[in-house]
């Protein structure tokens, strides 16, 4: 084996001095909540005290593809540890596929700074745990929610707690009305940007609604939904209000996005 050179070993630099912010920032947290969790905190020390970090854990993003009841407990548990080494400090959250009230809840007591909440597929969080959660989280300005159930209440308790709203996507199963779209526009004016997915719209008047009632509103996006042709006159009018407006009834398969 050919021997290393002084010099070779002078460059040589050990990875665990590497400052915190860096091995955090662009190693340990590409890794993911679940695997972070599970295996990186336990390959050191070093790992060990950076994964303990509030810094590491302001945006937490966790995704559960299987089904089994067990293991959608074993991800909550995860997901709560995670939310508590924020210490108050997590500003963004995505869930996938799992998740219940309580998890709801937990979160909500535990981040009061919380400014974007993404729930996906979230099936067993009711439209009421939601509400109560919300009430605590006046600082929320983006609300993604797709195939969660939510009745017209519902929505309009969202932009009652939520008065910092600013984006709200919506993606649904061909289950809502236009008694929807209009607590939308009745209930959250400060929109800057709504996109809403797979829903059924009896007329134009949903739509109407929102342009009126939301001026601040920059970016619109309906896809998938069943409604009439849009109005020649409405749909220009939207073009010139609106900075970003796409309007498709097809286009995307029915699913996830």
């Amino acid at each position: 084996m050919a021997s290393t050179s002084a010099g070779d070993r002078s460059e040589t630099r050990n990875w665990l001095e590497m400052p915190d912010e860096i091995m955090g920032g662009m190693i340990l947290q590409r890794l993911g909540a679940v695997e972070i969790l599970n295996n990186a905190q336990k390959v050191c020390t070093t790992w060990r005290r950076i994964c303990k970090d509030p810094a590491m854990w302001k945006v937490i993003k966790i995704s559960h593809y299987f089904h089994a009841s067990d293991s959608d407990f074993v991800f909550e548990k995860l997901c709560k540890q995670a939310v508590h080494r924020s210490c108050g400090e997590l500003i963004d959250i995505s869930i996938k596929h799992f998740g219940t009230d309580d998890l709801l809840d937990y979160i909500s007591r535990c981040s009061s700074k919380l400014s974007r909440l993404c729930l996906k597929a979230c099936y067993d969080i009711t439209g009421c745990g939601l509400n109560n959660a919300l009430k605590r989280l006046s600082h929320l300005e983006t609300l993604e929610l797709s195939y969660t159930s939510i009745l017209v209440e519902d929505i309009e308790v969202i932009g009652h707690n939520c008065p910092l709203l600013k984006s709200f996507t919506l993606k649904t199963n061909f289950m809502y009305y236009d008694g929807q779209v209009h607590a939308i526009a009745n209930s959250m004016p400060t929109l800057r940007h709504f996109k809403l997915v797979g829903s059924t719209m009896d007329t134009d008047d949903g739509i109407r609604a929102i342009l009126n009632d939301c001026p601040h509103l920059e970016s619109l996006e309906i896809r998938m939904c069943f409604c009439r042709c849009l109005d020649e006159n409405l749909e220009k009018l939207c073009r010139e209000r609106i900075k970003e407006f796409k309007f498709k009834r097809d286009g995307i398969p029915i699913g996830l996005q």
